[in-house]
């Protein structure tokens, strides 16, 4: 039977690898027209927190001396619970270039909301809506990342 400590070790272990995945990838992007933040800056903070953290889990769970309580892994709706979410995520990567950061955002936090707490639809709707607004104020207005804005807002003239 699998443990908690077996598991946060393997979390820890995948967690570092995907940061040092984030921060080879950061590293790779091209830095074209100067700006007040470098298009590298937040994919490498991303990538060394998700690195260290981590790390930091792995070794702690490594050491860790007490009593290590046995887990049960998913059962079918768990299985796909997470592959839904898997899916909407894959869904929100792939139509962020056409739909735009702020559009695409909103449909993600809607849907996985609805679909992890049906009874919460105006909760869902609420929240995309919110995390939409704050997602172009933030990013793509303020900070002025290159983030897509989407066919849509560049029709409506909010490109940034």
């Amino acid at each position: 039977m699998k443990t908690i400590r077996q598991a946060d070790i393997i979390v820890g272990c995948f967690l570092a690898l995907l940061g040092l995945f984030i921060v080879y990838a950061a590293s790779n992007i091209r830095i074209g027209v100067e700006r007040a933040l470098s298009p590298r800056f937040f994919p490498s903070v991303l990538g060394y927190t998700i690195l260290v953290c981590g790390a930091g889990l792995a070794l702690k769970s490594w050491r860790f001396k007490g009593e290590d309580p046995a887990i049960q892994w998913p059962d079918r709706q768990g299985l796909r619970t997470i592959v839904a979410c898997l899916a909407l995520l894959s869904a929100y990567i792939f139509l962020m270039k056409p739909l735009g950061l702020p559009i695409v955002t909103f449909l993600y936090v809607t849907a996985n909301i609805w679909y992890l707490r049906p009874e919460k639809k105006s909760v869902a709707i609420l929240s995309g809506i919110a995390l939409g607004i704050i997602s172009y104020v933030v990013f793509i207005h303020y900070l002025q990342l290159s983030f897509p804005v989407g066919f849509l807002l560049e029709r409506l003239g909010l490109e940034g």
